[in-house]
Parts: structure tokens; C-alpha cells; sequence
């Protein structure tokens, strides 16, 4: 029917279907609308888009879902969150096509929470949950497809040297991920052992969903430590670096230097939660968390 309609009118943007999952999960659908249909991929609220109505530390605790940001109190939100997480492993993911033991997918979801911002390990998770690594595989295809995890791939480039390819894990919503660790408030955060981590993820996403279709998300290492958090490439080059820090005084490492060095990036940032930007070198600028979009040249 939809196909039809737009032939006979081809003015963009006249119907808006919704889903809450990748393409490829999407079953029983005869129709693709090839040539017809752009995809654009909706994020939780950015802070960016709710900074008018909660600071930062509120959007990081309890993420950018509408009905969980939005709540009277962490309780209720919280209790969302749950009802979200439980709904999802019984009944979406069932629908969009996962025949899997849903307590099962639940521990590997919350396995992967322990594992944020952390090399993906298939082995140990194969050995915790007594699955072979390929019933892994799958499972985590179908929540990254289901828009629940992320993973970050590892940039290559030809400079003759020993490169990570494992990509790195995160869960996309920091308060699912913070339901998942069992941590219900600002204060537990502060105090918990991923705080760091929790505090890179929320960034990433932030940066992920600012960035434009063309640019290209990534992370560095090499097998002899050096690292950096974020790479995002443009035109096929890699052109910002940045190092994420939850820190009022941010130090990056050694490492982060010689990734500048190695990848020959332009825009060498340090992400840290106050306001304050300044220059740490006179190749490095460390800026303030809710000054991302000015750097990123977003558009530009």
C-alpha cells in the first residue's frame, strides 16, 4: 500500500514508520521500500536536547529514556528501568526472532553491564554462562541489533604496529546500565567501582549521537598499552582524538600522547564533568562535558 501512495507522490518525509529495532530483525516483511525509505537511528535524549530540564548527573544516573528521566523520584524511575529491562528480555526480544532462555540472556545482558567500556571477552563469557561462544555471538548480535549494547570497533591503520581487534562493549543507556549494576542513586555511583566506566560509556553515547551519519566511531590500542578512548574518523582519516576522564583534574596517559603521534589526529580533546575548557598542551585541550558539540564540528 505504502509503496503506491509514494510513487504516485514523492515528497520526503510524508509517513513516519517507528520500530525498535535494526532492519534485519524485522520479520515478515515482504515490502522493503527500496529507493523509497531513509532509516535514521533515534537516541535516548541527549543532554544536549533536555539540558533545559535536568542537569547532567540526573541524565547520567538515570538515562535518556522519557519515562524514566522524567520521573518524580530515582524510585520510580528505576522501577521503570526494571519493568523495561524484564519486558524486553521476555517478550521483545522473543518477537524479533531470539529463541533463547530469557534468564539466561538476562545474566549475559548483566554480565556485559560488569564488562562496560571493556575489551569483549567471548571466552569468559562462554565459560560463566556454559554456552559455546558462537550461541554468545548471536546472543549479543541480537542486542546490539535491538539497539541495547554497543560495540566499539577498534580503528586500524598501517603504522607497524601490534593493534587490539577485539572491539570494546558498552551498554547504550547509562540508567539501564546502572539498573543492571544495581546502583539506584547519584551517591551509590559515585562510590561504585564503574564509575569511571559508566562515566565513559554516557559520554560515548553522547558523542554518538551528535556525530553525522558520514563520521565513523571508533577506539585505539595497541598491544603495548597505548590507547585512546575515542576516535572518530572523517573522510577515511582519523581527525579528533579524545580521552575520557571523570576527574577535576584530568591527567591523560602516556599512551594518549602516542596515539596522537600515531594516528597524526588534529583535534586532541580531554572530556572531564565540570564546565571549565582549557588548554593542557598545545596540542591537547581539555574541555568541559557539556561543551561536546561546539568541539566536534558537528555538521562541519
Amino acid at each position: 500500500m505504502l509503496r503506491g501512495l509514494i510513487d504516485r507522490d514523492r515528497r520526503p518525509g510524508r509517513f513516519i514508520l517507528l520500530s525498535s529495532a535494526s532492519p534485519e530483525l524485522i520479520r515478515n516483511t515482504s515490502e522493503s521500500l527500496a529507493g523509497r525509505i531513509a532509516y535514521i537511528e533515534m537516541q535516548p535524549f541527549l543532554h544536549s536536547e533536555i539540558a533545559a530540564i535536568s542537569n547532567f548527573r540526573e541524565h547520567w544516573l538515570r538515562g535518556g529514556f522519557p519515562e524514566s528521566l522524567l520521573a518524580n523520584d530515582n524510585r520510580r524511575a528505576a522501577q521503570w528501568r526494571q519493568n523495561f529491562i524484564q519486558t524486553y528480555l521476555e517478550r521483545d526480544l522473543p518477537l524479533l526472532g531470539l529463541r533463547a532462555d530469557p534468564i539466561v540472556v538476562g545474566r549475559l545482558w548483566t554480565m556485559l553491564a560488569h564488562n562496560h567500556a571493556q575489551l569483549l571477552n567471548m571466552e569468559a563469557l562462554s565459560n560463566s554462562l556454559g554456552l559455546a561462544a558462537n550461541t554468545i555471538r548471536r546472543y549479543i548480535d541480537y542486542l546490539e541489533s535491538a539497539y541495547l549494547i554497543r560495540r566499539v570497533q577498534p580503528f586500524y591503520t598501517n603504522i607497524g604496529k601490534r593493534l587490539v581487534k577485539t572491539p570494546k562493549i558498552y551498554v547504550r543507556d547509562s540508567g539501564v546500565l546502572h539498573s543492571l549494576l544495581g546502583i539506584p542513586d547519584f551517591d551509590h555511583l559515585q562510590r561504585h567501582l564503574s564509575l569511571g566506566a559508566s562515566w565513559e560509556g554516557y559520554v560515548l553515547q553522547e558523542i554518538a549521537g551528535m556525530l553525522s551519519l558520514e563520521d565513523k566511531l571508533f577506539f585505539y590500542r595497541t598491544a603495548d598499552g597505548t590507547e585512546a578512548d575515542v576516535v572518530i574518523v572523517r573522510g577515511g582519516e582519523p581527525e579528533i582524538l579524545l580521552e575520557i576522564k571523570h576527574s577535576a583534574t584530568p591527567t591523560p596517559s602516556k599512551g594518549f600522547y602516542i596515539a596522537q603521534k600515531d594516528l597524526n589526529t588534529t583535534k586532541n580533546y580531554v572530556v572531564y564533568p565540570l564546565e571549565r575548557d582549557y588548554p593542557l598542551n598545545a596540542n591537547t585541550q581539555v574541555i568541559g562535558f557539556a561543551n561536546l558539540e561546539k568541539y566536534l564540528g558537528v555538521g562541519g
